[in-house]
């Protein structure tokens, strides 16, 4: 067998996997997606339907953190479940995080409105949803919505 014509190739992609490995890993951390999931890993699946978000940032809220078309969320009376597209989720496990460890604020970002989410054990992570969807998570959750903080204008 001739080494000299499929063992480039092989190189090649398994370069390319460690890359992409290497990568998502990376944002995982960078996000907080990681840190998040050391105080909210889920701890079953959950059974509900997942809705993808369009536009979203997660994190610290620097430039790193956005998440188009990669986050899904669950809704339910119990809390928020949280869910990365397939190809990124080697490193972010799904999350749950109770209603009660969550408190909500509103703002606008340039021309568009959000909703961003803060958590009780990860005060610095926040998941800011952009546009309308923020509107169908608050009337998914009900009267489990939790309260919300002053409404602020914020250009990011």
């Amino acid at each position: 067998m001739n080494t000299e014509l499929w063992l480039p190739q092989l190189g090649i992609a398994l370069a390319f996997v460690l890359l992409w490995l290497a990568v998502t890993f990376l944002l995982s951390y960078i996000s907080g997606w990681a840190f998040l999931a050391e105080h909210y890993r889920a701890a079953q699946p959950y059974a509900g339907r997942y809705e993808r978000i369009r536009s979203s940032q997660i994190g610290p809220l620097g430039p790193f953190g956005g998440a188009r078309n990669a986050l899904n969320v669950g809704v339910d009376s119990e809390g928020l479940h949280l869910r990365m597209f397939i190809l990124f989720r080697v490193n972010c496990r799904d999350l749950f995080i109770p209603w009660r460890d969550i408190t909500v604020s509103r703002g606008r970002s340039l021309f568009v409105d959000f909703v961003e989410f803060h958590f009780r054990q990860a005060p610095k992570i926040g998941v800011r949803i952009y546009g309308k969807a923020g509107e169908v998570i608050q009337a998914l959750a009900g009267p489990a919505w939790p309260a919300e903080m002053p409404r602020e204008v914020v250009q990011r």
